[in-house]
Formats: structure tokens, C-alpha cells, sequence
């Protein structure tokens, strides 16, 4: 399954924890899981198995380090409706990674079952 969300940038590990009020730290978690949710297939049903995720972002320009990618948030978006929870009993592995479209900007959300 991929969950593809357009124009998106999505949070950096440095946003997050730049010191941030606690609010900004909220309102950033709220906004990737509102995110998240709003291009879920209505449809879709919870993974039954182990799975692991995979996120990439495709900048328009300066991508950021895929370590700075804060994968973490968007997992978080997925619970309850495409993985029961997001500790290790359900993920096995999560992954980001950084490209770039000038065309095409976006996050992508894969999550597949794991081998």
C-alpha cells in the first residue's frame, strides 16, 4: 500500500525539536496525522501481520538529509487504520528517504508486509 500525500514537505527532526514551544510540537504531530488520514483509502483494511514503512519525500528543491526526515509523525497518522500500533509487534522496520521532483513534490508512505 502507498499512501501518497502531494505539495508536502512534511516535518524535519530539527523543526521538531528546535526547542519549540510544546504547542508547535503538538500542532506539528496533529497536522502530519490530519495529513496522513485525509489521503487514506476510506476502504482500506489494518495490516494483520508484521510490515515495514517506508517514507520518501520529494522536495521541489533543497532536499533535506533523509536522517532529518521525521518519519515518526507519519507513522503515528497510520494507527489505527493501516497498523494496529506502531511499536515493534507491528513494525518491524521503518526507513526514510530524500529525492527530488521539481514537477512533482510529495510524501510517499509505503507500507508492506515484512518478509
Amino acid at each position: 500500500m502507498i499512501i501518497t500525500i502531494p505539495d508536502e514537505r512534511g516535518p524535519s527532526w530539527n523543526d521538531f525539536y528546535s526547542g519549540g514551544h510544546w504547542s508547535k510540537r503538538k500542532n506539528a504531530k496533529d497536522r502530519a496525522r490530519q495529513l496522513v488520514r485525509a489521503y487514506l483509502d476510506p476502504n482500506v483494511e489494518p495490516f494483520d501481520c508484521i510490515v515495514d514503512v517506508f517514507v520518501t519525500v520529494y522536495f521541489k528543491s533543497r532536499a533535506q538529509d533523509s536522517d532529518n526526515i521525521c518519519d515518526k509523525l507519519l507513522i503515528d497518522g497510520l494507527r489505527p487504520w493501516v497498523i494496529v500500533d506502531d511499536d515493534r509487534r507491528y513494525i518491524r522496520w521503518a526507513c526514510t528517504r530524500s529525492e527530488i521532483d521539481k514537477v512533482n513534490p510529495r510524501i510517499e508512505i509505503e507500507v508492506v508486509p515484512a518478509e
